[in-house]
Parts: C-alpha cells; structure tokens; sequence
C-alpha cells in the first residue's frame, strides 16, 4: 500500500491527524477533513462498506457512487483496507486507513483482521486517562507542549496521554472556530507624511489560560487546524470592516499555507477587496514560492494588497522580500527600536524604502515607541508607522 493515514472523527466530519507514504499523489495531508456522510470516507467510518476493498472502482457497493475512488483532491484510488478506532466507551475515535492507486487483488480478509489489531492498539492509547494540556494548571502561562518536553520527560505522560491531550487542543481550538472566531482588536496604522490614519492591523485574542496567540495558531497548526483558525480570524476581522470610516483599510494576517490553499480568496470573494490588506506570516516556512505567488498575484488582480512582515531580519527575511515582492514592506520591530541613535539602522531603512519606491511599495515600521524613533522613520523617507506610541491594539466599540 502506497499510504496509511489516521484520522478522528469530529461531528459528521473526518479530521486526518497522520500520514505516512505518499499522501501528496492522493491530495491529502494533516488537516484534511471530508465532512459529507455520504462521501466514501464517510460511509467507512460508519462501517457501511466492507473494511477491504481490493478494488473500489468495481466493488459493487461503491460501483457509482460518486465519491467512490475518490479521497481529497487527489487520484482516485484502486484498494484500500480500514479499520476503526475506538475509544474505551466504544465510541468511534476515527479510522486507520492504508490505500493505493491501483487494484490490489491480493487483498483479503486477514489483511483487514491485522489492521484491526493495529486500530486496537490504538484504541488503549486514545482510552488513558485525560490529561490537562499546557497552560491549564497556571492561567496565562503557556508550558511546553508533549511534542517539547518529549516522550518519556516528566509531564510528557505515555502515548495515550499525549493523545488526549491532543483531543482536547483540538475541541479548544474547534470551539473557538464554531463561536465565530476569536475577538479581534485593531491597532492603528498611520501615514507619516499626513499623519492620518491609512489602515487598522487586525490582531487576534483567545481565551486566557492557552499561552499567546501565536501559541494558539502554532496549537491549531498541529492538530491540523491552523488553516481553519486563520480563516475564522479573518472572518471575524472582516465583520467590523462596514463600520470603519470610508476608505480605512484592515491588514489580516494569513500563512504561506492559508494563503496557497484557495481558500483564502474564497473568503475574499464577496468583500471590498480594495480596503484589505493580506499580512503573509513568517511564522512558518514557505515550501512552494510559485504557488504562494500565483495566489497571491490572484488576490492582486482582484484588488487586494499584500504585506510581509518582520523585513530586514536575517537573509530568509529578504529572499522572502524579493521572491514576493509584497505591496506593504512591514520593517521589523528591531530596526525601528534606536533609530534614532544608531546611524546604521537610520541608513538600512532609507535603503530599504529607497527600494520600496523602486518596485512600487512603501515600507511601514513596526514597533514605534518614542518620538524620538517616529522622527527618524519621517527623515529616512520611511512611509508608515505604526506601535504603542501612535496608538494600542484596542477592540472596535460596539455598534449602538
């Protein structure tokens, strides 16, 4: 079999939480979801198809249907064997599933029988008992997670605590997303040269008790979330955009994988894309520099402007820079801190917004904090600004 993969069942919806093999030739990876109950992933979850399919395109129970063949985005696949994991109340965690491309008339019985063998091995770690996850015992302190203590180190608990503990992030973060996302506050960006007003950057908030945002997005990256919880973050920036004055732009923050997944533009598709600005995130790396362009360059031709953050850090930073040749350059935080006394970071930002006129894009500084860095940002041609001393992330008053 060319791919085995685990997922858990959440709602009508199957989450995959694993792959090992070939899951990109099938179109699938951590994240995953297939939410139709009639999909054939849905059908062997609930047990209406035989755990062993030699062959799925001729199977008689699957003959037809149209997702028959068919997992995620990818080929259609030929055999596949599954079985259930259950949890100690008997209750369906998810299903272990290998497959393949092509018929595989070899299969039989006994093959399903070994899986199961597996899927009950499983089943004892997903039964431990319920462990707290990080952050709980101490509120708005965020310990290291399972994966960073590591197996075996005090407080890492055996496998099935790290599965229950993985349960548990996922229903947090999942309850967040069904709520409508989390609260989100504006901090204000400002145009140096007038010293209005241009833009607001939208910054999420979560409950207390989980560590900081970027602990929660980094959370929701690995229980195959994070796509999900950006797209809800955005969502929930984009409600306040009819009661901003006319012409304020909001700044959302995305990663290089929310942004080339599509889905993003989806969301997009029915909002005043000429007020948004798309922030890409440095937080992870970007593994297809095409294909993040190419989404980018589609949000362009429709109006959006692009950002990226945290520029003039580190080479990655700057091959970031001119690989995607954004419409916002956001300076990081440590070249505005002493601008005002240190006459090589005054020169490496009038370099930088120097090449910002260049390719039609204008530099914003992050972190502004005294007057005295604000009036050297204004000297060194740089454009916008925006930190604690022009104004701090607040929620948008309630609508009367």
């Amino acid at each position: 079999m060319q791919l085995s993969c685990l997922s858990r069942s959440a709602g009508d919806a199957l989450v995959v939480e694993a792959t090992e093999g070939d899951a990109e030739s099938f179109g699938i990876a951590p994240g995953f979801v297939s939410a139709d109950p009639e999909s054939l992933c849905g059908k062997l979850r609930d047990g209406r198809l035989p755990p062993v399919l030699p062959d799925v395109r001729s199977n008689r129970r699957t003959a037809g249907d149209p997702a028959a063949g068919e997992l995620g985005t990818g080929p259609r696949i030929g055999a596949l064997v599954t079985a259930q994991v259950r949890c100690a109340d008997g209750q369906i965690y998810g299903l272990l599933t290998c497959m393949s491309h092509e018929p595989d008339p070899r299969l039989q019985e006994k093959d399903g029988h070994f899986l199961s063998l597996l899927a009950d091995a499983l089943s004892y770690s997903v039964a431990e008992p319920s462990v707290s996850e990080p952050g709980v015992a101490e509120p708005g302190v965020a310990e290291p997670s399972v994966s960073e203590r590591g197996v075996g180190e005090p407080g890492s608990g055996e496998p099935g605590a790290a599965w229950q503990m993985r349960d548990r992030r996922f229903r947090r973060i999942r309850g967040v997303i069904d709520d409508g996302g989390p609260k989100m506050v504006f901090q204000p960006v400002f145009n140096l040269a007038t010293m209005r007003m241009a833009s607001a950057e939208a910054l999420a908030r979560f409950p207390p008790g989980f560590g900081s945002p970027e602990r929660w997005f980094a959370d929701a990256v690995s229980v195959g979330l994070g796509t999900d919880l950006e797209l809800s973050a955005i969502d929930a920036a984009l409600r306040v955009l009819p009661r901003l004055p006319h012409g304020l732009a909001i700044a959302v923050n995305a990663s290089p994988a929310t942004v080339a997944s599509g889905r993003l533009a989806k969301l997009l598709a029915s909002e005043p894309t000429d007020r948004i600005i798309v922030e890409v995130t440095e937080h992870e790396r970007i593994e297809d520099y095409p294909a993040t362009r190419a989404a980018l360059d589609h949000l362009r031709a429709r109006g959006v402007r692009t950002a990226v953050d945290d520029v003039g850090v580190g080479y990655a930073s700057l091959h970031h820079l001119v690989q995607l040749l954004p419409d916002v350059i956001k300076m990081d935080r440590q070249l505005t801190q002493r601008i005002d006394t240190d006459r090589n970071l005054h020169a490496l930002a009038s370099a930088l917004a120097q090449f910002a006129g260049d390719i039609g894009a204008c530099v914003l500084a992050e972190g502004v904090e005294t007057a005295g860095e604000l009036r050297s940002l204004v000297s060194a041609g740089v454009h916008q600004a925006q930190g604690f001393y022009l104004g701090v992330p607040r929620p948008l008053p309630s609508a009367a």
